[in-house]
Parts: structure tokens; C-alpha cells; sequence
């Protein structure tokens, strides 16, 4: 079937990138129609219902700031986002103990101190560095957080502490990242930034933008896949889908929006040769993926009582990241029951082994906690890489939003703004896309809050 629907916008994913441009579009008054291949909304920020249990498919912090691209475009639509904020409670494991973090603040300055073990001075000549690196002292782009952290300090504890940071927040290592962005990550943090669980579950809070969404007047279709984007010259003028059995459609638009990621995106197009140059090169100069080792598993007593936070670990190679949803929101499982969900990250993500990383990510789980492995019942063991790693792309390496196609755009995690991360820098991605497209047209896109 060959249908003639002009539509203002084609979104190819409803990850967070995907509903949040599609958000800021349809408050606008746009046309705009989402196509998901899944039945399931939000990518990494959606949930699985297993024996009972709510389990994240990958985000678990999420931003509800009102300086967030999330909440503006929640806000667009006058979505509710059902958030347990869970601001500034973090805790910091290193091989001398644990930090955990003062609700009256101190932030960088004490988990320093703490890594230094009392040493006011030395954490104070430190910190310094790092206010001048946000100042006028920016690192250069080439050089990586490990280098210029290598300059300033010899101290194991503290380069721990700070890989533990970069893995577990940022989704990269101390070697991968460049300190540059590393700095921008913390200059847009430092911005008024909170964050929490979702109440329900993320699917539930996409569910939610979802519905404010259609309400608007815009279309979502499950289970229907992107075979192509149609392209008239360099221009991207709509798409062909699939979905059911066998049934197919095309549909026109003036503006592509593509959330499956830089490299996906230009396969869908058929035709390699309107990416060369420039933009080639900067997708192969680093080809890497930020993979993500996830468990998610159940136990009759929580690891840790009563912890209703975020443990980092710095004392560790692969294992980055504790949570226990259940203690924040007692809804995401049974009475009686400790959801744990445990996240790992490859000490080389463009030279890593995943099976064997996830395997030792597993045993520090264990050295952390002994006897876990025994009495935890686990019912996620996932690797997410491929096409569905937890980033398309690292920080600071990430695609533009703007492809060489005419009117075809990358949202997500492939093509975050500077200094954003994960779902936030998808969302941030959606708001850059929507700004061009309202700056090239003759009716500027507003994104108001619904009335």
C-alpha cells in the first residue's frame, strides 16, 4: 500500500531522543508521526515486567531538573513525570572505605579529600585544577581525562575515584574520554541538575509523554519498522515501512528524524556516497560504542539496609555501578522482595572482551558482597552492544545532528550536545534538532508548556 500523507515530521525511534523531538514538535502545532519497531516505548529508558518484578531495560537516573532537555519537553506537552528524586544521594566506594555523599554538599572538593585520606592540601591544590580547567585553563581537545589527571596528581586512589566516575556517569573510562568534555560534563551538571527513579518504572514515564503526545494530535505506531528513507537527490523526503504481515507503506515528509543511530541511519538511506568526506571520517575516526553490563537480580534482604541511593565503585575494574530500585519506589517489586540492578562497563570498550568483562564484573559483584551469587535470583544477565549498546557513541566523539542528507537528523545518544549524557544528552539532542528546523522555517517551532 503506498499512502500520500505529507507530514511536517518522520521520527524512526521512540527512544528518549525520539518522543522528546516528537514532544517539541507536536506542542507546536506539527504534524509529526513516531514509528517504533518494538512494542515497547523509550529504548534504554523503557522497563520489563519479569515474575513481578519492574526491571529497567538500561537508564536508571534519571534528570527532572527544570534546566533538563527532559523535563522542558515533558513540560512541552504537560506530561507528569512520576519521579522519586534521589539528588545527592551517592555514595563512593574505594579500597580504604566508602564516601558517601554530604546532603549539605562539598561535593568534588570532599570526595577528593577522601581519596587523599584527610589531606586537606593536597585535595585543595587539586580542586584548584579543576576550577581552572572550568574556567580559562580548558584542556585541549585531544588530550584524554587520564592524561591531564596524570599532570596534576600520582595518586591511585584518586584516579580511581575518578574512574569509577567517568564509567558510571559518563559510560567511559578515564582513557577514552577527552578532559575537555569531561569538564563540560561537569560545568551543565553543576547547572541546577537533579535526577531520580522512575516511580513505575521508565516505560511508565514514557508511556505518560507518549499519551500527552497523541493527545496533541501526533501518531505512534508500534511494531512498524523503517525499511528505507526515501531520498529525492540529497534530499530526505519520507520513508517506507513494514509492519504486520508483510504490509508496507510510504510515507512523505519534510523532515526525517532518525533515532537508530548515526551508522543505522545512513544504511537506511541506501546510498553511502552522500556521507562521504567530512562526515565519514568523523564517524570512523572513532567507531566505538559504549557498551554496558547489566544484572538485575532479587534478594530477601537488601545488600545494603536501608541505602536508598547510588553506589559507585572505585575499587573495581569492570563493576561501576549499585542501585536498589525497590528501596526508592517499594512498587517496582513484590512485598518482601530487594530488587538490585548492578551495572558493569568494559575497561576498554573499543578493545573489550564483553563476555569475559561481564563474567568479572559478576566476581567483583561477589568481592563486594560476598555470597551474593549464591542467594541472589537474577533475572537479567545482558550485554547491551550492537545495534542497542547503552551509547551509540562515547562523550565526546558524538556525531552532529545534522546529516549531509537535506532535512534528515540524528537524535540520541549518537549525536548528544556538549557536556550531556545518555538520556539527557538524547533529549538535548531533540532540542537542538527542533531549534534548526523552527530557524529554517516560516513558522517558528515554541515549545510551550500545555495549557
Amino acid at each position: 500500500m503506498t499512502g500520500q500523507k505529507q507530514l511536517d515530521a518522520i521520527i524512526i525511534g521512540a527512544g528518549m531522543g525520539g518522543m522528546c523531538a516528537a514532544a517539541r514538535l507536536v506542542a507546536a502545532g506539527r504534524k509529526v508521526i513516531v514509528l517504533e519497531k518494538s512494542p515497547h516505548l523509550g529504548g534504554r529508558c523503557s522497563h520489563r515486567k519479569r515474575d513481578g518484578f519492574t526491571v529497567t531495560t538500561g537508564a536508571i537516573m534519571i534528570p527532572m531538573g527544570e534546566n533538563s532537555a527532559i523535563r522542558q519537553a515533558f513540560d512541552a506537552v504537560g506530561a507528569h513525570m512520576d519521579i522519586v528524586e534521589t539528588t545527592g544521594r551517592m555514595c563512593y566506594r574505594l579500597a580504604h572505605g566508602d564516601y558517601v555523599l554530604p546532603k549539605t554538599g562539598g561535593g568534588l572538593l570532599s570526595m577528593i579529600e577522601f581519596a587523599l585520606e584527610g589531606d586537606a592540601n593536597g585535595a585543595a591544590e587539586l580542586f584548584q585544577h579543576f576550577r581552572d580547567a572550568l574556567g580559562e585553563a580548558a584542556p585541549e581537545e585531544h588530550e584524554t581525562f587520564l592524561a591531564w589527571l596524570g599532570r596534576h596528581t600520582k595518586n591511585e586512589a584518586v584516579k580511581n575515584l575518578l574512574q569509577g566516575f567517568c564509567a558510571a556517569l559518563m559510560g567511559t573510562n578515564l582513557h577514552e574520554i577527552p578532559a575537555a568534555e569531561f569538564f563540560r560534563f561537569l560545568s551543565y551538571s553543576s547547572h541546577g541538575s537533579r535526577f531520580g527513579l522512575a516511580a513505575r518504572g521508565n516505560g511508565s514515564l514514557m508511556e505518560a509523554l507518549a499519551e500527552a503526545i497523541v493527545e496533541r494530535g501526533a501518531e505512534i505506531r508500534r511494531k512498524t519498522a523503517c525499511k528505507r528513507i526515501l531520498l529525492e537527490g540529497d534530499r530526505a523526503v519520507g520513508v517506507e515501512i513494514s509492519y504486520g504481515m508483510g504490509q508496507s507503506e510510504v510515507l512523505h515528509a519534510d523532515h526525517v528524524l532518525s533515532n537508530a543511530g548515526p551508522r543505522r541511519t545512513i544504511s537506511l538511506t541506501g546510498n553511502d556516497s552522500l556521507f562521504a568526506g567530512s562526515y565519514r571520517e568523523r564517524l570512523e575516526a572513532t567507531p566505538y560504542e559504549a557498551p554496558i553490563i547489566h544484572y538485575s537480580f532479587v534478594c530477601d534482604e537488601p545488600l545494603i539496609d536501608g541505602f536508598d541511593g547510588s553506589l559507585v565503585f572505585g575499587n573495581t575494574r569492570n563493576l561501576i555501578y549499585l542501585e536498589i530500585p525497590s528501596i526508592i519506589s517499594p512498587g517496582l517489586a513484590p512485598p518482601g522482595k530487594y530488587l538490585h540492578t548492578a551495572y558493569g562497563a568494559p575497561s576498554d570498550a573499543a578493545h573489550s572482551d564483553l563476555k569475559e568483562e561481564a563474567h568479572n564484573t559478576l566476581q567483583e559483584l561477589e568481592e563486594n558482597f560476598p555470597g551474593v551469587t549464591d542467594k541472589a535470583r537474577f533475572l537479567v544477565k545482558a550485554r547491551h552492544s550492537g545495534q542497542s549498546p547503552g551509547m551509540h557513541r562515547w562523550p565526546g566523539f558524538m556525531m552532529p545532528v545534522e546529516t549531509p542528507v537535506k532535512n534528515l537528523f540524528n537524535v540520541g545518544d549518537g549525536a548528544t550536545s556538549p557536556g550531556t549524557i545518555g538520556t539527557e544528552g538524547a533529549a538535548s539532542s531533540a532540542k537542538a534538532v527542533v531549534k534548526i528546523i523552527a530557524e529554517r522555517s516560516s513558522s517558528p517551532v515554541h515549545c510551550s508548556a500545555k495549557q
